[in-house]
């Protein structure tokens, strides 16, 4: 059971916030409040590290504090009986200056060579904590620590599709081409995105990612 507080955004939503920490144990519990709390009517639910949102697609059916005691009794249940069914998504990646225009000065910033920030790149599982910034932009936890880096000064005014890249102690893929200050160490073929499939997101909360590295070559051949 975790501590949480409940506060009132407007008349359509809750914020519940969580005090710990992001842990694997919180991001289960996360998923799991997510399925429960979209049993009530009308929500749309969304979830960060350590936050939900409840967004109430109508007015309130009765009084505030009735719909919030409601909230309340779904977040002190059980989750025992709920499992998170993800999925584990071996990504393969270009490290190739061709594809990863920032990767030299990177390993240089962080004081490792290529090959180096490669090996430490591709050995964690990383955890799928949410969804969001960009349509299947996966936030992932388990970036080495000797990889943290600070986004860059100036921002990049484009970023390539499939851009994989490194912002702070985070690293994840950019699906769409897009501004963005974090730096690109490598370059994924696999299509994050798409609107015409169901489900539009390759990945999901609760999945894991396992990067592996490929040539230029394997990568300009790969079936996108």
């Amino acid at each position: 059971m975790y501590n949480f507080t409940i506060s009132r955004l407007g008349e359509y939503a809750m914020l519940i916030q969580v005090a710990e920490k992001p842990s694997q144990d919180l991001l289960q519990w996360l998923v799991c409040k997510k399925e429960q709390l979209q049993s009530l009517p009308a929500v749309e639910v969304v979830f960060t590290y350590n936050e939900i949102l409840v967004k109430f697609l109508l007015p309130l059916e009765g009084p505030y504090d009735t719909v919030r005691a409601s909230v309340e009794e779904i977040l002190e249940s059980s989750i025992e009986s709920i499992g998170v069914n993800g999925v584990l998504h071996k990504v393969p990646v270009c490290y190739n200056s061709q594809v990863a225009p920032d990767l030299e000065e990177y390993a240089s910033q962080v004081n490792l060579r290529v090959d180096q920030v490669v090996a430490l790149h591709t050995s964690p599982v990383y955890p799928v904590y949410f969804i969001g910034f960009l349509p299947g932009f996966p936030y992932l936890d388990g970036l080495d620590s000797k990889l943290h880096l600070e986004r860059k000064a100036t921002p990049s005014q484009f970023i390539q599709p499939g851009s994989v890249a490194i912002g702070g102690a985070q690293t994840g893929i950019y699906p769409q081409r897009s501004p963005g200050g974090w730096h690109v160490i490598g370059s994924t073929p696999v299509q994050l995105f798409d609107i015409n499939k169901n489900p539009q997101s390759l990945f999901k909360a609760g999945d894991s990612i396992k990067f592996y590295a490929i040539t230029l070559e394997e990568y300009k051949v790969y079936e996108r």
